[in-house]
């Protein structure tokens, strides 16, 4: 979008209202950019940014003395409300939200726009090097795939099905005519094929999408290639099909031509069905929780409020499954699992199930891995469940928080085996975020297709770049490197929470004062820069003038202590860093690395020079 297609780009006066009303309005100015939402306080260093893609839905209210009011929601959780003195002004600013905040084509999402060096030309290879977490070969030489399963070419240039990825691993036996067959009888040809092998005993995870079976018709390729499967596990007769699906939905779309297998026709096999629910009632279900979350009401009405939205059902229900996969993995019994089409239920709970059973993807490159793999590489909706397409009703009716609902699943997780996972929660919540506000070309697009022709691994950043660039801030200080996998899950009602710091993380009125895997980090730190300050005492060499012995408190630590900056915190989430020196706490670009590998100030830094 050009700049001169905006509108208005710049609004004074602007009263900034806190939403819990445990704050005095701000007053300031809006700034509307091509890529991004603006606030900054006139008489404060706060600043507020938000990518304009995050920007979900943009609310007007009646007129009031002190002017009119305009409520900003974003797919962050994050909700601005501004008092705007004219009606005009807010008039125009609304209509210039509403067209920055919609994206008619992906191509002019912010991601393709944001290259440091535009005019810097990166290989495709190199790309690929700094990119991508995923290479097939070499996940699956991990996950030490038996001679009972090959590789296939079958679907090169996405010949059959273009919302799976080019290679696929299929069972050794299995003929083109029958890949094609089974093709032919699944919805968008997702035929089944493998995702995950257990090595420990063959048993395989495998995902697809639901046949075309209506009322009674049936496939002797795709029974064949199940047939195949169940085989291709010799430490087991019998194959479990996990349809995620209410069987009630599922027999709703036997009336539509497809539906489900009937186990009468395949050989040993049995069928499972699980009560998730589709999108539409997620997103209902969602839409609930946060009504919940922002309304100031009693603990008794908040709590009722909490029930009502399903939500934390919900989170169970996919646990279940996802322990129920992982639990007959264990029990050396293959499973394909699907839901309708093969890339929302199914996405989240074959991912579940791995991170039960493999604590490779608990950690934070093997997740990247898993996330490339079940959620891009197998293909799911994102550009249609995330809204990042908004030209129509229709598109938005697809929009559902199922990659959201999927995270706070490992927050749950996560919540019961705090030692288990070497990624905290600012991990999750960066990711939750970025697939959601376009900056990267990570999530851009429905499936691995779509990312190529795209060509978002020479166009765009890459998310994992940039969590590369900080791990520190996202590893768990009490993490704990096993090779056991979580089967004892408690799946009991009292063990799902609210995940507070995802759907209220900007009400830091709420909020703990500190974030207890800071706090460990930094003590941590704390005791190594005291450790060699002492051993340099001991060799004889001086201390700084101003180096300090006791560190800032995170308890007070709202702001950048930089007087050139003073920058606001936003959220408890941010990351606030030490000065080695004088001990206090500045935002991220106001502490610099010297090269001894010490954290400074900019005052401690010339100092030091």
């Amino acid at each position: 979008m050009k700049f001169q297609e905006i509108g208005t780009t710049k609004v004074k006066r602007v009263q900034l209202v806190d939403r819990l009303g445990s704050e005095a309005n701000l007053i300031g100015t809006i700034h509307i950019t091509t890529s991004h939402f603006i606030f900054k306080a006139e008489d404060t260093p706060k600043e507020i940014w938000i990518s304009n893609a995050l920007i979900g839905s943009i609310e007007r209210s009646s007129i009031s003395a002190a002017g009119s009011r305009l409520i900003i929601k974003c797919k962050n959780f994050q909700t601005i409300t501004l008092l705007i003195p004219k009606e005009k002004e807010c008039l125009d600013l609304y209509e210039t939200l509403l067209r920055v905040s919609k994206l008619y084509n992906i191509n002019e999402a912010f991601a393709f726009f944001r290259k440091e060096n535009p005019d810097k030309q990166v290989s495709v290879k190199e790309a690929s090097n700094n990119w991508f977490r995923l290479n097939w070969d070499e996940e699956f030489k991990r996950q030490e795939v038996g001679d009972t399963w090959k590789k296939t070419d079958f679907n090169a240039a996405y010949a059959y099905c273009d919302t799976y990825p080019e290679e696929l691993w299929i069972p050794a036996n299995a003929s083109t005519q029958v890949l094609i067959g089974s093709c032919r009888f699944r919805s968008r040809a997702r035929l089944p094929v493998l995702t995950y092998y257990y090595k420990a005993n063959g048993a395989a995870i495998c995902r697809c999408s639901q046949p075309l079976a209506g009322f009674s018709a049936r496939c002797v390729e795709d029974e064949n290639l199940m047939e195949l499967i169940m085989g291709a596990n010799q430490s087991a007769s019998t194959l479990y099909l996990i349809d995620t699906r209410p069987k009630v939905n599922a027999m709703v779309n036997k009336v539509q031509g497809k539906g489900f297998e009937d186990v009468r026709n395949y050989q040993n096999m049995q069928s499972h069905f699980f009560d998730i629910e589709n999108i539409h009632v997620m997103r209902s279900s969602l839409n609930k929780l946060l009504d919940a979350c922002q309304k100031s009401t009693s603990v008794t009405e908040y709590l009722k409020a909490v029930e009502s939205s399903g939500w934390l059902r919900h989170l169970k229900i996919l646990i279940e499954c996802g322990k129920f996969i992982s639990d007959s993995i264990l029990r050396c019994i293959s499973c394909v699992v699907h839901c309708s089409d093969g890339w929302d239920r199914t996405s989240q709970t074959v991912a579940i199930a791995q991170l039960l059973l493999d604590p490779y993807y608990r950690t934070i490159y093997g997740f990247q891995v898993l996330l490339d793999k079940d959620w891009l590489g197998f293909g799911f909706k994102f550009d249609d469940r995330c809204s990042h397409l908004s030209a129509n009703e229709e598109l938005l009716k697809e929009a559902s928080p199922i990659f959201t609902q999927f995270i706070d699943v490992v927050y749950q997780l996560m919540r019961q085996k705090p030692t288990a996972f070497e990624f905290n929660e600012r991990f999750l919540l960066e990711i939750n975020e970025h697939a959601y506000s376009c900056m990267y070309g990570t999530f851009l697009g429905n499936c691995d297709k779509d990312r190529k022709d795209l060509r978002v691994a020479t166009r765009t950043h890459s998310l994992w770049a940039h969590i590369d660039s900080n791990l520190e801030h996202y590893k768990n200080p009490f993490y704990k490197s096993t090779s056991y996998y979580l089967n004892d899950i408690d799946l009991g009602p009292s063990a799902f929470v609210v995940w507070t710091n995802l759907y209220n993380q900007f009400d830091t009125g709420i909020q703990p004062r500190e974030y207890i895997n800071d706090v460990a980090v930094n003590t941590k730190e704390h005791l190594n820069v005291l450790e060699t300050k002492l051993k340099q005492v001991n060799e004889g060499k001086l201390l700084p003038t101003n180096f300090s012995v006791k560190w800032q408190s995170l308890l007070n630590a709202e702001e950048c202590y930089s007087r050139n900056c003073g920058l606001e915190y936003t959220t408890r989430f941010e990351k606030r860093l030490y000065c080695y020196n004088c001990g206090k706490v500045f935002c991220k670009r106001c502490i610099k690395v010297n090269e001894h590998g010490s954290r400074l100030c900019a005052q401690c830094l010339k100092a030091s020079s």
